[in-house]
């Protein structure tokens, strides 16, 4: 495959890789509305898919999420960090960065002195895991593709052209069939990752089990050691539960933190938290009013703070499509996601890998043998990683919330409720 060119005029704002054009309608908004394309040869979508999720955005840029990927820079720069590991199942392993504590103080009755406790150093490991996405071409399609100039990808290539022409983009700028199947490639890989950190527990069999096992956000917070709270009472009453546990622990523990919310659980919080008959919102709770632009457009948008910390909406949480109740998990900054790919700047890597013989990340397979075919061809992008917590105390989720929506109001779109459908979305 024909790597894709690479601009001069490429630039970095806020981590991702940008290509700046004067078109307004090539700008990009987020995932779902506003310029799906990107600018040119659509190089700041594949990367701003990450940006467009705040909750998957807000993860990576945690406290834990800096310092790890600091650690592996310096691992990569040839300093003797030992980050990895190895336990007695032989997985490759994460030793998390040690956190230090005192046993507690004891005394006996009359005694003058205190017994001083006894310092102690916890260390847990967490399990990396691959991430890979694969495309092969048989010899058959490529030969069919040779003689008639279409592919499988024809019809969309086509549409993206036309769309690119449409906002002016000049002929000679346009990428080539092969260029936009790279580009293809690139795009679902992000996306798997982004769905694979956040939702690594979940072995889902719509469009097949593309999330494995993996230690992703649901996997940590499944563990028996996470405080669960019911949300079936209401949010209000849930937030004010989780509020009583952050006190206990200590309301500075969670600064920098946030709350990750599924979209129906977004809707409930939308719904429940609004003004009171006073003109005040409930007890702990801040909302901004603010406006955004979408596809050239105003439109009227809401945050909400709980004691301070942010309530961020992600698209990529799991929902359960029976019940179509969501989650929300309290993410702390002693949660961290580690990713040996750098998942800040994930399109302008990939194509500088692409550029080399061997890759670590990148692989060619020009021999790969399969019947009834003589040979197929194959790209083949991988990563590994896991999401870290070093503070089991300070993990909560609030689970079982209701939309408060009717379940008719889905019928026809189940199918969107379904993460899985992001993935096949960016093709």
């Amino acid at each position: 495959m024909k790597p894709i060119q690479l601009y001069k005029n490429v630039t970095e704002e806020n981590g991702a890789t940008v290509v700046k054009s004067d078109l307004e309608a090539l700008s990009i908004e987020n995932l779902i509305v506003g310029g799906k394309l990107g600018n040119n040869l659509a190089q700041a979508l594949f990367t701003s898919i990450i940006e467009s999720d705040a909750g998957f955005a807000a993860l990576m840029n945690t406290p834990l999420s800096r310092q790890l990927k600091a650690m592996r820079d310096a691992s990569i720069a040839g300093e003797n960090v030992p980050i990895y590991g190895e336990d007695a199942d032989g997985n490759l392993t994460l030793k998390n960065i040690p956190k230090m504590s005192f046993s507690a103080m004891t005394s006996n009755p009359d005694d003058c002195c205190v017994i001083a406790g006894d310092l102690q150093v916890c260390q847990d490991e967490t399990i990396l895991k691959a991430i890979c996405i694969e495309k092969c071409e048989k010899e058959l399609n490529r030969m069919v593709a040779a003689v008639s100039g279409a592919s499988t990808s024809s019809a969309v290539y086509a549409a993206y052209k036309q769309m690119l022409i449409g906002e002016g983009v000049p002929k000679n700028a346009l990428p080539t069939l092969a260029e936009f199947d790279q580009l293809s490639l690139i795009g679902q890989f992000i996306t798997l990752n982004m769905l694979t950190f956040i939702n690594g527990l979940l072995q889902v069999e719509q469009n097949g089990n593309i999330i494995k096992r993996f230690s992703g956000l649901a996997q940590v917070y499944a563990r028996p050691d996470v405080l669960p709270i019911s949300g079936s009472a209401g949010i209000i009453e849930a937030f004010d539960q989780a509020l009583c546990r952050m006190n206990i622990i200590g309301i500075r523990v969670f600064a920098g933190g946030f709350f990750l919310a599924s979209s129906t659980a977004y809707t409930a919080i939308q719904q429940e938290v609004t003004k009171k008959r006073d003109g005040e919102y409930p007890t702990g709770w801040t909302v901004i009013e603010e406006t955004e632009t979408v596809n050239g457009y105003q439109m009227p948008l809401k945050k909400y703070f709980f004691n301070g910390l942010p309530i961020i909406e992600s698209d990529l949480v799991y929902i359960d499509s029976d019940t179509l109740e969501g989650d929300i998990y309290l993410v702390p900054p002693s949660v961290g996601l580690f990713s040996g790919m750098p998942l800040d700047m994930p399109a302008k890597f990939i194509l500088q890998e692409w550029e080399k013989k061997t890759s670590p990340f990148v692989h060619f397979n020009e021999e790969a043998t399969s019947q009834p075919d003589c040979w197929t061809s194959c790209d083949r992008l991988t990563n590994f990683g896991g999401v870290v917590a070093t503070d089991a105390n300070a993990l909560l989720k609030i689970t079982g919330i209701s939309a408060g929506c009717d379940p008719e109001m889905y019928q026809g779109i189940e199918g969107l409720i379904n993460i899985n459908s992001y993935a096949p979305y960016i093709a």
